[in-house]
């Protein structure tokens, strides 16, 4: 039942990626100001989606590690947003995928150990299979490994720290939740404190140009809608995931790996781009160390 949920899981991801994507390319306003708006619009409307969970489930159980927690891990947000922004407009795309996934895998995989649900030995090679993987399906052609200077490696490092330390406070929030539902007082405070740190950071930037920025077209308000109730949709299940005592380093595997993969192919079948054989290498060899980690990896 875990791993139907998992593609769910990705499923919901992989329409959140597309949707954000077509979100960005009819966004009428200044490009400087596509993400902070959505940001400030996908936080909010994620935390309204698990505040309206929360009620639905007749649970609230707030406490100081809870609030701690989630402002920290939407610094954290923040931070991963800013470092993948700037490292994409300073080096190639697969170096950048390639740490940014690995983070989020190895980081909350050696965190796991704390909990009891490490993954096997054999595991780790499917784990490295897929990080090599990540590169081969992100490569594109004629770029190459050794492009960007040393701001680049810098911001790519955040990547990895920033997007490991995002799953690894979920794993944590949800390994000492008070019940099977306070997970949600977590997305609240993670999304609602994200929110209104792009809110701050935008008026900082733009100014009173800010408020104007928010302007949508028809179109991009809708995908702009979509994308952020898949974030809330998705984050809810995943940390449902999490909950359920599923081995985490198998479950952030699949999140980042399999989302990935979803998206190479939703852009080749939907978007027409073009996949060379160096990605379709890529997607098998990536397939293969998924269903490797499921039958022999796990705890």
């Amino acid at each position: 039942m875990n791993y139907l949920l998992i593609l769910i899981l990705i499923l919901i991801y992989t329409g959140q990626s597309f949707f954000c994507k077509v979100y960005t390319d009819h966004y009428p306003g200044d490009a400087d100001a596509t993400t902070p708006v959505f940001s400030v619009v996908s936080g909010l409307i994620t935390a309204l989606s698990a505040f309206v969970f929360s009620l639905c489930t007749w649970s609230f159980h707030w406490n100081w590690q809870i609030i701690v927690l989630g402002v920290l891990n939407s610094v954290v947000l923040a931070a991963y947003n800013f470092s993948l922004i700037k490292a994409s407009e300073k080096g190639p795309y697969s170096i950048l995928m390639s740490i940014m996934l690995s983070g989020g895998i190895l980081v909350p995989a050696f965190f796991s150990y704390a909990y009891g649900n490490g993954l096997k030995p054999l595991g780790w090679l499917f784990v490295a299979v897929i990080i090599i993987s990540v590169f081969l399906v992100s490569k594109k052609k004629g770029e190459s490994i050794f492009g960007g200077n040393w701001q680049f490696w810098l911001f790519c490092m955040g990547l990895f720290v920033f997007n490991g330390l995002y799953g690894a406070f979920l794993a944590h929030q949800a390994a000492y939740s008070v019940t099977t539902y306070s997970k949600n007082e977590m997305i609240i405070c993670t999304f609602g404190a994200s929110a209104l740190i792009n809110l701050i950071l935008g008026f900082a930037q733009r100014k009173k140009q800010f408020l104007f920025d928010f302007k949508q077209t028809k179109k991009s308000c809708l995908f702009l809608l979509l994308s952020s109730l898949a974030t809330a949709s998705a984050i809810i299940l995943l940390t449902v995931l999490i909950n359920s005592g599923m081995n985490t380093t198998v479950l952030f595997t699949f999140d980042n790996a399999g989302v990935l993969l979803f998206s190479v192919l939703c852009s080749f079948i939907f978007l027409k781009e073009k996949l060379s054989v160096v990605n379709l290498i890529g997607c098998a060899t990536m397939a293969f160390g998924l269903i490797g980690i499921v039958f022999w990896g796990g705890a």
